[in-house]
């Protein structure tokens, strides 16, 4: 695939999707009633915020795909949610997975 750098293999980006598969996991857990008090030591915003810019280095860098458009918004609503005064796990847990499922068709 190229890049604005030069070229990635297939290898090193369906390594990469692994990646970003386990940090959009972590987002469920940290937000999961049933585990987050697990993580106290987890600045849960930091966190977010540190995967939607290592996405917006991604989007330059692979050009501009149109699944980060789909995905990074999904991954806003979801943070959005996790702000409200009525904040929802199952519609977060749903916008997180809907996400999800978009990183393996970065690339194709």
């Amino acid at each position: 695939m190229n890049t604005i750098y030069g070229q990635i293999t297939d290898i090193q980006l369906e390594k990469y999707k692994k990646i970003m598969h386990k940090d959009l996991f972590w987002l469920l857990l940290y937000k999961d009633p049933k585990t987050k008090n697990q993580y106290p030591n987890v600045d849960f915003n930091k966190y977010f915020i540190g995967i939607m810019k290592k996405l917006n280095g991604l989007n330059e860098l692979l050009y501009f795909p149109t699944q980060m458009v789909d995905m990074m918004s999904l991954l806003q609503a979801a943070y959005q949610e996790t702000n409200s005064e009525t904040f929802d796990y199952s519609l977060y847990r749903k916008l997180i997975l809907d996400a999800h499922a978009l990183i393996d068709k970065i690339g194709d």
